[in-house]
Parts: C-alpha cells; structure tokens; sequence
C-alpha cells in the first residue's frame, strides 16, 4: 500500500498554509514519512485546489450541520432543501496518479459534515474496488439551500 495514505489532512494544512509542494515534502521527509515525491506534490496540488476553491470550510468541525447558520442560496427550478458538497481523493492502484471525484448529499434540514462525508465514501467504496483505486482522503467542501425560483 502507497505510503500516501493517511497524509490528505496533512496536505490541506499546508496548502491552507500556502507552505509550498516542496517544504511539504521535505516536512514529510523529515518525519520519515514521505511518499515518492512525485506523489507528494500531486496530493499537494489536490489539496491546494480545495483550499483555494473552498477555504475555511473545509476546516469546520465535522460535528457541525451548517444548515444550522445561514447559507448562500442555489437557484433552482423547484428543488427545496441543503445540498452538501464532498470532494474525495483517490489514488490509482496500478498508476499511482492521484485524482478528485465529487459527491452532493441533498436532505431537508441539512446533516452534520461527518454524515455527509461517510454517504460520500459509502457511495463511493465499491467504485474503488472497482476502479482499482485508494481513497485518500475525503473533505466536505461547501453548503447550499435550495431554494425554488419558478422558472
């Protein structure tokens, strides 16, 4: 198993950080830990292109709904409700290429981060298996109230 696993989290705190490819990999390095580096900076680039799109939420606690504050609004035809983000990070078994696919949780109220993220890898798990691949990691990336325009 790739020795990438497991360091997702580490990859968006530096990239929150704007820390750098190249100090992350040498951080995880000096912890003993590091990936090839070519994997490094993949996980890097992924993580940095969540932060960048998604800032601070992705640091929320996964305890929250964020239902329970304001939300921005989605346009829609007559769909009501929260729909909630995920992005999940694979690795590709054979390759070793690191790649993001999405995942939305639509429901009344709105759920905490943490139920959102487990459907998300639950919806995902046999794809993985399927598609010879490892997840990585997973994040919640933003929230949405539905809301009905009439169009």
């Amino acid at each position: 198993m790739a020795r990438v696993l497991g360091l997702f989290p580490s990859a968006l705190i530096a990239a929150a950080q704007n820390a750098g490819a190249g100090v992350y990999y040498k951080a995880l390095r000096a912890l003993g830990v590091a990936p090839r580096q070519s994997e490094a900076y993949a996980l890097y680039r992924m993580a940095k292109s969540i932060t960048v799109a998604r800032g601070n939420d992705v640091f929320m606690s996964l305890g929250d709904n964020p239902a329970e504050g304001s939300l921005p609004e989605w346009p829609t035809r007559n769909a009501e409700g929260v729909r909630q983000n995920v992005s999940l990070v694979y690795r590709d078994r054979t390759t070793g290429n690191i790649s993001r696919t999405f995942y939305s949780v639509t429901s009344e109220g709105g759920i905490t981060r943490e139920e959102a993220i487990a459907q998300a890898i639950d919806a995902y798990a046999g794809n993985a298996e399927a598609y010879n691949q490892d997840l990585i990691g997973a994040a919640h990336t933003s929230a949405y109230r539905l809301t009905p325009m009439g169009f």
